[in-house]
């Protein structure tokens, strides 16, 4: 769950669950955290693709894309993590929309046998990328993408996006050109540029270190 750095921007409770909403660091990345308390009951837990059919008419309904949809934490105490965003980006108001709509269908789908906890939030700018689509859409952008090959172990590559074409992803980075297949994939999201030239800004400004000498010149 990501630490609110600021006071919560709204919250209220309804349909059994409580919700609150913090605006995250300064990239205007919003975070909205809604939690079930249920009755448990015996049940399968709900697999990541079901939980999609169940959400993605709802968004599309308000409007919104989804990002991405992630299951995380234990089994008995699941967190159902939910990025979205709309062309223009998405505000702090339309997150709190979309997870109060989103915390309805769940609440009246029941879909874990327990507690859990909804997490919606604004993609911010080090997005994640998902499918080919966000990849083709993204082209000229920089990215760090973690892969995984049998044999080869986890790899990480940072570089622009070249293209994304049958299901193959072409980087440019400092080492030359990488070519993976996006089973390959195990997470990818784009790079923050204006936090690394802040970043760098910062350390432009700092004074140089002094370097001391022995004895006498």
């Amino acid at each position: 769950m990501p630490p609110p750095l600021r006071s919560p921007l709204n919250y209220g409770t309804g349909n059994g669950v409580l919700w609150v909403c913090w605006q995250v660091g300064g990239d205007a990345h919003f975070f909205v955290a809604v939690r079930f308390e249920t009755k448990p009951r015996a049940g399968p837990i709900v697999t990541e693709r079901e939980l999609e059919k169940l959400i993605l008419p709802e968004l599309e309904t308000l409007g919104f894309e989804m990002v991405k949809l992630e299951v995380v934490g234990s089994p008995r105490h699941p967190v159902v993590r939910l990025f979205i965003d709309k062309a223009g980006g998405i505000t702090v108001g339309e997150c709190a929309l979309a997870s109060r709509a989103i915390a309805q269908v769940l609440d009246r789908e029941d879909p874990f046998p327990g507690a859990f906890l909804l997490e919606v939030s604004s993609p911010g700018s080090n997005r994640p990328l998902v499918s080919e689509a966000h990849f083709q859409r993204f082209v000229g952008s920089e990215a760090k993408v973690v892969t995984e090959r049998a044999g080869a172990g986890r790899m990480t590559y940072t570089g622009r996006i070249r293209s994304c074409i049958n299901d193959v992803l072409t980087l440019e980075t400092d080492e030359g050109e990488v070519v993976v297949g996006l089973r390959e994939v195990v997470r990818a999201n784009l790079i923050n540029q204006e936090y690394k030239i802040d970043k760098k800004r910062e350390k432009d400004r700092r004074p140089p270190k002094w370097e001391g000498r022995g004895g006498n010149e």
